[in-house]
């Protein structure tokens, strides 16, 4: 079974939005890709990840080192086995700065859509939402009455 993480990648002491890169993890190899590009493959042995901060992670590949921002942090972390922030303290000091953009791209991409009102899976069933509107209207109606009698 494979699993592909989308992102970005960035070599220690580098700042800005980084290169488009994916990682394929692949039973006991691991890649590194860029477009059609392949950057790399290497064996799990030869394959560490850690978390740096702020949904950023250190990948070693052999004797190289870069980071690793993933389009779903959480889903790469989870996959990789690691936790998705570094023990408090421990945050690497060459670490890319997590800039507020890529905070906005991240939350955008976490965003999930409004449903219908007649999905079965809503918090309110259509029932409770229609008693709530007619509940709604007798208290606006009942208050318009009442201002006519003052």
């Amino acid at each position: 079974m494979s699993n592909v993480f989308a992102g970005s990648v960035l070599l220690p002491g580098e700042e800005g939005t980084g290169l488009q890169a994916a990682f394929e993890v692949v039973d006991d190899r691991v890649r590194l890709t860029s477009g059609a590009d392949e950057l790399g493959t290497w064996s799990q042995q030869d394959f560490d990840v850690s978390p740096s901060g702020k949904g950023t992670f250190k990948v070693a590949l052999g004797s190289e080192e870069l980071f690793f921002t993933p389009s779903s942090p959480s889903s790469f972390a989870e996959a990789m086995h690691v936790p998705l922030q570094p023990e408090p303290g421990k945050r690497s000091s060459d670490a890319p700065k997590y800039d507020i953009d890529a905070a906005i791209d991240e939350a955008i991409a976490n965003v999930k859509p409004l449903r219908s009102i007649n999905d079965e899976d809503d918090i309110l069933s259509k029932p409770l939402l229609t008693t709530i509107v007619v509940v709604a209207g007798a208290l606006m109606a009942g208050l318009v009455g009442m201002s006519f009698l003052l």
